[in-house]
């Protein structure tokens, strides 16, 4: 990889939509795939950014992401493109989105060593899930997260949901981590946080704002020590030597 990420968000909704903005203007190359219309909120958000572009339209129950290797970059979408005669507002995920068979690393719809049905929509090196599309991730829906949104059973996998205040600055998160402007803490330290508010829900989204801004203050002085480094993602894992036979 060279320069900054490439970016796929996965399903147009009020969250990722909002998550998608921020990307776009941290100035990452992201596009966003879509099966069915897109919410009228989500649309007219992203066409007030001059975001309406980043969409693609996919058929539903079309849309899957493989991944080169075992839970790393980088990561393929594959899809049928809806029918480009009809009108080309964005559109977005269904509770079918992931399809029969989609998921971590199971059947036709996803995950390493899966076989893709579609087209080749693009090869990424960072993704964004959103909540009904979180299934089509290597770790499945209920993969181990940071605060919610570093999925640590796959690298450069992110998740976003939410109201889309809280989305859109989770999206600026992710997008400081791509550009080398924020660092994580240690694989144990993040473990230990699946949410940055722990079990509380006190506070609501404000609550999470703040602590979000806490995190990112904190990553900033991290990412100042190391010189603010680009991140890179672990090589693809080689394929395992066949067992020799008798």
């Amino acid at each position: 990889m060279t320069g900054l990420p490439r970016v796929a968000v996965l399903g147009v909704d009020a969250a990722t939509a909002a998550a998608t903005i921020s990307l776009v203007d941290g100035g990452l190359a992201v596009a966003a795939f879509s099966a069915g219309p897109v919410p009228p909120a989500a649309h007219d958000r992203l066409a007030a950014y001059g975001c309406a572009d980043q969409v693609v339209a996919v058929s539903p129950d079309t849309l899957r992401l493989l991944t080169a290797g075992p839970a790393a970059p980088p990561f393929e979408v594959h899809g049928v493109r809806a029918d480009p005669r009809l009108p080309a507002s964005p559109p977005s995920p269904s509770a079918k989105e992931a399809g029969a068979g989609s998921g971590a690393g199971g059947g036709a719809g996803g995950g390493y060593g899966a076989e893709a049905g579609g087209d080749l929509l693009g090869v990424f090196d960072a993704v964004v899930l959103g909540v009904d599309t979180a299934r089509l991730g290597p770790g499945g829906p209920h993969s181990p997260r940071f605060g919610g949104v570093f999925d640590l059973a796959a690298a450069w996998v992110f998740h976003v949901d939410g109201a889309p205040e809280l989305a859109g600055a989770r999206g600026r998160w992710i997008g400081e981590y791509l550009r080398g402007r924020y660092a994580p803490p240690e694989p144990a330290a993040m473990s230990a946080r699946p949410a940055l508010l722990g079990r509380s829900t006190r506070g609501g989204v404000r609550a999470e704002l703040a602590e979000l801004d806490r995190e990112l203050r904190a990553g900033h002085a991290r990412a100042a020590r190391l010189g603010y480094r680009l991140p890179t993602p672990p090589p693809p894992l080689a394929p395992a030597d066949p067992a020799p036979t008798a």
